[in-house]
Parts: structure tokens; C-alpha cells; sequence
């Protein structure tokens, strides 16, 4: 998947991953744009549409990313949304990374005294917009993204590096403090676990439903009115950096004891 060497069809930007890297984060930032559209629904949708349009026709047949032109299951294989089988198991395992991350902040906002069991934070306009970011962020920066890093870096800097990036474009550079920066940094450790848990298992399956439930349900669990910001913020990191490795720790355990039909134990 990750050979040095380009087939035949091979496209410019798949010979060339760090221009391919800059053009697939800009193209998907700039695309954010179409969020900002007046409407309610319309925008954002819109937006869904459009990545989906740029990461399943343009990417694979047009600049040929990020292994060169192929048919499109070929494509799908090479940024791991096939397979997604075992289709219970990965599901499930979304569901159980995204309750303990959940669990952990609940927890964190249960200790400040303050929180307050809000509905109004999960709004249907959250589940529309959390598909871009459960589906879309995975395919871009677990799929597309990661896979050209691996062709410069080894494994480990490549993870490294395409966590980086994930991070980074959640910077606000308008109001830009400390807390934003811990904030960052928290963002980062989250997406090595959907780094991990997409290599460990071969799929973006188990990181799209992690992803899109914790999305959906974070303000929610972490509602906390008056609550002391540096108080809250210290024992929001206290359970929830903890719970993340122990969802790395789950995650392997789970998957070599339910593994996919066929493969090597």
C-alpha cells in the first residue's frame, strides 16, 4: 500500500506525496468555507456533499491519490475504507472508544460540582455536521493524508506527522492562548488513538463511529455553567488523557482476540 514504488498510472502527486499532503489539507480547509453560507441545513450538507465529491471522484481519478489512478475499490482499499469487516466488531468498537472518552469527561465535569445535563447541546444540527466530521476528517487525514506520509516517513514519524496536521487545523489562530494550545495538544493525543485503532484494525470503520459519537455528545457531557474554567480544564485532561490510552489498550486486546476472518494471529 505504501511501496516507494508507482505503478504505470501513477500521477504526478502520487510521486510527489509532500506537494499531494499540502494540496489535500488546503483543498479540505478552504472547503470549510461552504459551513459559513447563510442557511440552517443547506450549508453544512452542502459541505458534506462537496468533500465527498473531492475524496471519492477527484482524489482517486482525477490527481490520482494517493497511490495513482485505480478503480475505485482499489482506491477505497489503499485508504483503508474497505474492508470493514468484521463489520460488528469495528462498529462496536467505535461505540466503546467513543462511551469511555464520553465517560471520562462526564466524570471530569461531575467532579467541578457544575455540570448541568443540557439536551440542548445535541441539537439536530450537530448530527448533520458531525458527519463531516466523523466521516470526512477519518477519510482525510487516517485515509488520504496518512498513506502519503508513510511514503516519505517510516510508520512511526508518519503517525506522528499526520496527527500533527489533524491537530493543528483545529487552531483558532484569532484567539489563540494556553488553553487552546493544552486544547491542541489533548486533540493530538485523540488522534493518535484514531491513528491507532484505523492501523490496528485495518479500517477507518471503528475511528468514523468514535469519531462522530464523540462529536455529537462532547458538549453535552461537558457542560459545566460557572464552573471554575482552569478547575474544569485540569480534570477534563486528568480523565480524559487516561481514558485514551486505556482505549489503546482496549483496542488491542479487542482486536487480537476478534480478529478478521482470515487473518494471521
Amino acid at each position: 500500500m505504501t511501496s516507494a514504488h508507482q505503478p504505470e498510472t501513477g500521477s504526478f502527486l502520487s510521486r510527489n506525496p509532500r506537494p499531494a499532503i499540502a494540496i489535500t489539507a488546503v483543498a479540505y480547509l478552504l472547503l470549510g468555507f461552504l459551513e459559513q453560507l447563510p442557511g440552517t441545513y443547506l450549508p453544512p450538507v452542502l459541505y458534506f456533499l462537496t468533500l465527498g465529491v473531492l475524496a471519492l471522484v477527484l482524489m482517486p481519478f482525477v490527481l490520482g491519490l494517493p497511490n495513482g489512478r485505480k478503480p475505485l475499490r482499489n482506491y477505497l482499499e489503499d485508504i483503508r475504507l474497505l474492508p470493514v469487516k468484521p463489520l460488528v466488531r469495528n462498529i462496536l468498537l467505535g461505540l466503546l472508544l467513543a462511551a469511555l472518552a464520553l465517560a471520562a469527561i462526564l466524570a471530569a465535569a461531575l467532579a467541578t460540582g457544575r455540570f448541568a445535563l443540557d439536551w440542548s447541546h445535541v441539537p439536530a444540527l450537530r448530527w448533520v455536521k458531525g458527519l463531516t466530521r466523523g466521516i470526512w476528517e477519518e477519510v482525510f487525514f487516517r485515509g488520504i493524508i496518512l498513506v502519503l506520509f508513510m511514503k516519505i516517513f517510516s510508520k512511526g514519524k508518519a503517525v506522528f506527522f499526520a496527527t500533527l496536521l489533524f491537530a493543528l487545523i483545529h487552531i483558532n489562530p484569532l484567539r489563540f492562548d494556553a488553553a487552546m494550545a493544552v486544547d491542541v495538544f489533548s486533540i493530538f493525543l485523540i488522534g493518535l488513538l484514531f491513528t491507532y485503532v484505523v492501523l490496528k484494525t485495518g479500517s477507518l470503520l471503528p475511528a468514523i463511529v468514535f469519531h462522530y459519537v464523540y462529536d455529537i455528545f462532547v458538549l453535552l457531557v461537558q457542560n459545566t455553567p460557572g464552573a471554575d474554567q482552569t478547575t474544569a480544564l485540569a480534570l477534563l485532561y486528568a480523565f480524559l488523557w487516561p481514558a485514551l490510552a486505556l482505549g489503546a489498550l482496549l483496542t488491542k486486546y479487542i482486536v487480537e482476540h476478534w480478529p478478521a476472518a482470515g487473518a494471521k494471529s
